[in-house]
């Protein structure tokens, strides 16, 4: 068996391991690789290791990385007998072979068999860093890579937003920031409280806050993760964020709120710290790993452990879904790049979907992925409509 037969080969158990909920290291490989091998390379297949995996593969110059291999390949699939390949160099190479799979770690849970069909390509590239700043008098100011911008106490490298802090005016300055559909933005409040906006979001916020009084940011809609400045660092001042149904009282640091003014839930995530969410009279607190779940219209609200991964993945630069109906990836899809997406059956709406994705990928080689899974027929793009069949 050839080195490109034992790594497709051990490509098919993987998938159906991922299909099948099961842990990457308990895969069998056995009569693929040496015992010495199949140690070495499942040290690289948890869920952390991959997700390392892919951030170190960003790093890569892929292009280059395949002309080298094709250089050393033959026809046949076998390395090049030129130098003999080392103990060590084979395991680098089972190591950027989990690399690759990572790429490809799309699946879905759907028992249904189906066709593939030919579809139209269109290049709806990701998502980029961009933003509207709304100043005090009204102005809007258009932020994006490569254009800086300075006023006052507030500057722009076309990356984040930066406040200073300004103790010379008493009275309470508000702007605006939002975020269309296909961008996301970083901005430092003038505290040092650190949030990141995820597309289609739109926040409300003091330009300076005032010594003495509560740090109040308000959600307007959409999703924000925020590491917030202490209060021991802030004259004891607390911290709120305000959405149209809920209030969050921060305790501890980082969290994570998810309130798109389409959807009936506002979801928040604690991964540092503690927050207290308050709904009308009543107060639920919430410790590390736990997430809060409000229904905007009953306003009824419960908490549960969750894997914080899943929710914060956006801001580390990647989608991670576990079980989640293709209807709900779709929505987080159709912010991030802009387009409207539609289903041809409802019975696709459900399909539940795991996948770790890399939001640099165009959403091409994402849909791409989801139909040579079989589980879809196709897609079709016209301008900036999907149309999934």
């Amino acid at each position: 068996m050839t080195l490109f037969e034992k790594i497709f080969e051990l490509a098919k158990k993987l998938s159906k391991a991922i299909t099948e909920d099961k842990d990457l290291r308990d895969v069998d490989a056995a009569n693929i690789f040496s015992d010495e091998a199949i140690k070495h390379i499942k040290q690289h297949l948890s869920e952390e290791e991959i997700k390392k995996n892919l951030e170190l593969l960003n790093k890569i110059d892929k292009e280059n990385g395949w002309k080298e291999i094709e250089n050393r390949i033959s026809q046949d699939g076998k390395v090049k007998t030129k130098k003999r390949l080392s103990t060590s160099s084979f395991f680098k190479v089972a190591a950027v072979f989990v690399l690759l799979i990572s790429l490809a770690y799309i699946t879905f849970k759907n028992p249904s068999n189906t066709k593939l069909l030919d579809v139209e390509q269109v290049n709806i590239t990701a998502g980029t860093d961009k933003a509207i700043l709304t100043l005090t008098d009204g102005v809007d100011v258009v932020l994006e890579k490569g254009k800086p911008f300075k006023k006052g106490s507030v500057h722009s490298d076309g990356n984040r937003l930066e406040y200073s802090k300004d103790n010379s005016n008493s009275k309470t300055e508000f702007n605006y920031l939002t975020i269309p559909r296909g961008g996301q933005y970083q901005i430092i409040l003038s505290d040092s409280t650190i949030l990141w906006l995820n597309a289609d979001t739109k926040i409300k916020y003091p330009v300076s806050f005032v010594e003495g009084r509560p740090r109040i940011v308000e959600l307007v809609y959409g999703e924000a993760y925020f590491q917030v400045s202490p209060s021991t660092k802030n004259q004891g001042a607390v911290f709120k964020v305000v959405t149209n149904t809920q209030e969050v009282e921060v305790i501890g640091t980082e969290f994570n709120i998810k309130a798109y003014d389409n959807e009936r839930y506002i979801f928040t995530t604690l991964v540092e710290g503690q927050v207290n969410i308050v709904v009308d009279e009543n107060k639920l607190q919430l410790r590390p790993g736990e997430q809060s779940i409000l229904n905007i219209e009953s306003k009824g609200i419960t908490k549960h452990k969750v894997n914080i991964d899943y929710d914060i993945a956006w801001v580390r630069g990647y989608f991670n879904f576990k079980n989640k109906p293709l209807k709900d990836i779709m929505k987080v899809l159709s912010r991030w790049y802009d387009v409207d997406i539609t289903f041809e059956s409802h019975d696709l709406e459900e399909v539940n979907f795991s996948g770790l994705l890399n939001r640099k990928h165009n959403i091409n080689d994402i849909l791409n992925g989801i139909k040579n899974t079989n589980f879809i027929n196709a897609y079709e793009i016209k301008n900036k409509t999907i149309t999934i069949k």
